[in-house]
């Protein structure tokens, strides 16, 4: 998968789906800077964020 790193991260935080699959999500609800992200479990949720953290905006990463 692949993400490209918005201007506004707003708060990220991983919740449980209704099918009960985990997502990263951040607080935004505009559309250029809303992400919904999916993820295996809540420590890959975790590396998610983290390299969410230390990139530049703009940049493209491979999940």
């Amino acid at each position: 998968m692949r993400i490209i790193k918005p201007k506004i991260l707003g708060t990220l935080k991983i919740q449980i789906m209704r099918a009960g699959n985990y997502a990263v999500i951040n607080g935004i609800k505009n559309a250029p800077n809303k992400l919904i992200i999916p993820c295996n479990n809540y420590e890959h949720g975790l590396e998610i964020i983290e390299r969410l953290k230390y990139t530049k905006v703009g940049d493209v990463i491979y999940i």
